[in-house]
């Protein structure tokens, strides 16, 4: 699974320079080039907190050019109409103090019936067929908080509202406990627990470390305990953006034994981290995405700096360190998928 996924402004470039219509979707895309992508269980994650139900997307106003609506996360939010991908324009988060989180929790209950419905039988009966790793994808505890309260709402909250965060983070606990217990019941064959957060940028963690042992660690580790230790799923990962260098090290001590997608832009280099930590947790990218947009030499560059000694390393999935952007011409990403597979089977 040599990315992390396409954006649909790739795909849509791609039809366009060979592509063909029947695999221009992130799915069909990863299976035209021979990938054996991982199927999730995708309970909220970046979309939302794990909400059921969700909000009843509305839009608010519309000049031609920009909505204003409320999301599926209760957010109110400005997009591009036409869909084109940017981060929107956040003007309003659904948890502001104690009594709206008392009105949102209800939407965090581990027992509605439409959480864990039929609609996931196609995803699980997917991997039993092909023997797919099947994974149970949920939010983390700074994701979960950033789509209650928004980012900068939530560094002040860290401070002036400490007791709220440790009754949402509490709850958190609660709700995933309960929730991946029932998804593992519902699919026993599920290995792999992945925690979005995307809680660091280019300069580092948005929060320090002295924070995250206080705000997070506690939750962290009886979540991840319980999820390794009762219910036997051995593959446990976080997702963050940035350079989370710092981070690491809390991480692990929490249980967490995969990491990705180590931004080379953010200057993270996974053959560092490797040398640092040669064997407490899984790798999956690091391969700068930004030379899939030169040329083929530019590539192989790329591939020969992080493949072959990761590989050696062991504990390694080799990958570009996020999704592929429309600047990377199809011809560009076949020729890194090829010359990769090529590399490693010569390691």
């Amino acid at each position: 699974m040599e990315t992390m996924g396409f954006w649909n402004e790739t795909l849509a470039r791609w039809r366009g320079e060979g592509l063909p219509e029947s695999h221009a979707n992130m799915l069909l895309a990863f299976i035209y080039f021979g990938m054996e992508p991982w199927i999730p269980l995708y309970l909220g994650a970046d979309q939302h907190p794990g909400f059921d139900p969700v909000f009843t997307e509305n839009v608010l106003s519309n000049d031609g050019r920009r909505i204003v609506k409320r999301d599926i996360t209760g957010s109110v939010i400005e997009v591009f109409q036409d869909g084109s991908s940017s981060v929107p324009g956040y003007i309003e988060f659904p948890v502001k103090d104690w009594s709206s989180w008392e009105e949102v929790k209800k939407r965090l209950d581990p027992n509605t019936p439409g959480r864990l419905g039929s609609q996931w039988e196609p995803f699980i009966n997917i991997t039993k067929a092909t023997q797919s790793p099947l994974g149970i994808s949920i939010p983390g505890l700074f994701g979960t908080l950033r789509h209650l309260m928004g980012f900068e709402p939530l560094m002040r909250a860290y401070y002036d509202l400490p007791n709220l965060i440790h009754a949402i983070s509490k709850h958190w606990v609660y709700l995933w406990k309960d929730v991946v217990a029932k998804a593992k019941k519902m699919a026993p064959h599920a290995d792999i627990l992945m925690l979005w957060e995307d809680m660091c940028g280019k300069n580092g963690p948005v929060i320090s470390p002295a924070m995250f042992r206080e705000f997070m660690s506690p939750y962290y580790k009886e979540l991840i305990g319980f999820v390794r230790d009762e219910l036997g799923v051995p593959a446990l990962a976080v997702d963050t953006d940035g350079d989370m260098t710092l981070l690491i090290p809390l991480f692990v001590e929490a249980g967490i034994n995969w990491l990705f997608p180590f931004e080379a832009q953010a200057g993270m280099d996974v053959t560092e981290v490797r040398r640092k930590w040669p064997r407490e947790f899984m790798i999956w990218g690091g391969i700068d995405k930004r030379a899939l947009a030169k040329d083929e030499k530019a590539i192989r560059d790329e591939v020969d700096r992080v493949a072959p000694f990761m590989l050696q390393c062991g504990g390694y999935m080799p990958a570009t360190d996020h999704s592929v952007p429309p600047d990377v011409p199809f011809h560009n990403f076949k020729y890194y998928v090829e010359y990769l597979r090529k590399v490693g089977e010569r390691i």
